[in-house]
């Protein structure tokens, strides 16, 4: 049993919606759910497509995009349908991966954590993630 959860700084060509891969979820109801409240939020609603929820997962291995607010607490909120169904996913045998986001992806690591950490109250079976590494700035000696 095991969820991918992740974040990034960047969009890959292959999240392209007009791809004929149909089989990710490109969720941005939270987002859209209220008016921008922020400059980041303004960029997301002009670059973000807005595009209904699909929850059928059509593969063993399901994957979500989500983007939320750059509020944390509306982020959470918004993802909450996500983490059951996630859970669920993960008790019919699925391995979905989820990719978490906010219109600045700042704290978005922390978020993807908390995710992880919500499904996990629902499946208790799902091992915990591994703690960060502490990694130092480089230096030239």
């Amino acid at each position: 049993m095991r969820l991918h959860v992740g974040c990034a700084m960047w969009t890959h060509a292959s999240w392209d919606l007009g791809s004929k891969d149909k089989l990710r979820s490109y969720d941005t109801v939270t987002l859209f759910g209220r008016p921008a409240t922020s400059l980041a939020e303004r960029e997301a609603w002009m670059n973000k497509p807005r595009v209904a929820r699909r929850t059928q997962a059509l593969t063993a291995r399901p994957i979500v995009r989500y983007i939320g607010r750059d509020d944390p607490d509306q982020t959470v909120a918004g993802w909450q349908d996500w983490a059951e169904l996630a859970a669920s996913w993960l008790r019919e045998g699925r391995s979905p991966t989820v990719f978490i986001h906010t219109p600045d992806n700042v704290g978005a690591l922390w978020l993807a954590r908390r995710f992880h950490d919500d499904v996990r109250a629902r499946v208790p079976d799902l091992e915990p993630l591994p703690e960060p590494l502490d990694v130092s700035p480089p230096t030239l000696f």
